[in-house]
């Protein structure tokens, strides 16, 4: 391995480079003819200094994980004068906002955590940082004197966020819905379990700033909804990279002829799989009102919750991983911006009916409280796919179980 200065720069430009491609367009778009164009060296410098593709990604991993921790020593150093409690619901909007308009670090690390669903190559780095996230957590909940669960839910929140608004948010309205949420999580997180403050109308105005509301949100019907159903499919088994009109015939039994007549382009194939997932979740509208003789124990109906969410061999569930790739597409593809609030716009009423069973304390529970269990709980599965598959099932419901505690408890 070469150690001059010079050619420790040409390293570093590559795993800089790398980390850019990984932010803006994911782990298929990191290729030696990408990097080399980039960065001004050849198409075999990847061999040289990182004994190809999988040490590159490996050594852009690592040290993306060592700046977001000197980003978390930062914010812990804020804490040292000792923050009351009530100063939790700021200093944690700050956070998520620097989060979501940050960084390639970031983004990277969360490329390596989706990774880490389908791919045991980077498992062990996304155990580590998980386990960082967690230790940096319990120090800053803590800090705020906040009960036990916070840690964990808090790092699953911050986690999904990451994932549900990638860069930037797309719209002013995506900020203010964000800064809503976050505060009624700190009063949720904090104690606060009767009527809270908090406006859930961000979501009506972004459906209706997109169209939504005029859209005929029916699924897709004959040939093109088995196809758009067949595309969902194949996204949340084999990624976008896997999105091709032939693994889509192959999926549904169709003729290669029948898929590409119907959707001519990769980008309208996208978009059915789009369509497909919007037209089978529902916008909670209004308040959620308890159906006290269903309400059962926390730790019962989160144990339920992972094995909706994983197999026994721990696979997740393909139609949450399309919805996740999805939104990932979303955020580097600026043309599949609407579909992407429509997908969060339409996000929660799943998560209000497993409120109405869980026998909480939280009464009564509404809309934007429905949305925050759907972004934890969507953390919560990100943060599984880092444990080994036969142990995902378990792990989450044990995770769940002290998020929602710690929630609506």
């Amino acid at each position: 391995m070469p150690s001059t200065a010079a050619s420790l720069s040409a390293r570093e430009r590559l795993i800089s480079t790398a980390a850019e491609l990984l932010a803006t367009g994911g782990l298929r778009s990191v290729t030696a003819r990408a990097l080399a164009d980039l960065t001004g060296q050849s198409a075999s410098a990847v061999n040289y200094h990182f004994a190809g593709r999988e040490g590159l990604l490996a050594a852009t991993f690592e040290a993306a994980a060592d700046q977001v921790a000197s980003t978390r020593a930062a914010w812990i150093a804020s804490l040292r004068a000792g923050p009351p409690p009530e100063a939790f619901a700021s200093w944690f909007a700050a956070f998520n906002l620097e989060r979501v308009s940050a960084a390639p670090p970031f983004l990277a690390l969360r490329e390596m955590r989706h990774d880490a669903a389908r791919s045991p190559a980077h498992r062990r780095l996304a155990r580590r940082e998980l386990e960082a996230s967690d230790a940096f957590w319990r120090q800053v909940t803590g800090a705020f004197q906040l009960p036990p669960g916070a840690a964990e839910a808090c790092a699953d929140f911050t986690e999904a966020i990451l994932g549900i608004h990638g860069g930037q948010p797309d719209h002013p309205d995506q900020t203010a819905w964000l800064i809503e949420t976050v505060h009624r999580y700190a009063a949720r997180v904090r104690g606060a379990r009767g009527p809270a403050e908090g406006w859930d109308g961000w979501r009506q105005l972004a459906r209706a700033r997109t169209g939504q509301a005029e859209r005929d949100d029916a699924p897709l019907a004959g040939g093109a909804g088995r196809i758009a159903a067949g595309a969902a499919e194949v996204l949340g088994r084999d990624g976008m990279s896997g999105l091709t009109h032939r693994a889509v015939a192959a999926e549904i039994g169709l003729s290669l002829a029948a898929v590409s007549g119907r959707f001519p382009s990769r980008a309208s194939l996208v978009r059915a799989a789009f369509d497909h997932l919007i037209a089978s979740i529902q916008t909670v509208r209004g308040g959620v009102v308890p159906d006290l003789a269903a309400r059962r124990p926390i730790a019962e109906v989160a144990s339920e919750m992972a094995e909706a969410l994983f197999d026994e061999d721990g696979a997740a569930s393909p139609g949450l991983l399309a919805l996740d790739e999805l939104l990932t597409a979303a955020i580097r593809e600026p043309d599949l911006r609407r579909d992407a609030e429509d997908l969060r716009a339409s996000r929660g009423e799943n998560s209000a009916t497993l409120l109405q069973r869980i026998d909480h304390a939280v009464d009564p529970v509404d809309g934007l409280d429905a949305h925050i269990l759907s972004i934890v709980t969507t953390g919560a599965m990100r943060s599984a796919y880092a444990q080994a598959p036969a142990a995902r099932r378990s792990w989450l419901a044990a995770r769940l179980t002290a998020s929602i505690g710690a929630l609506f408890g």
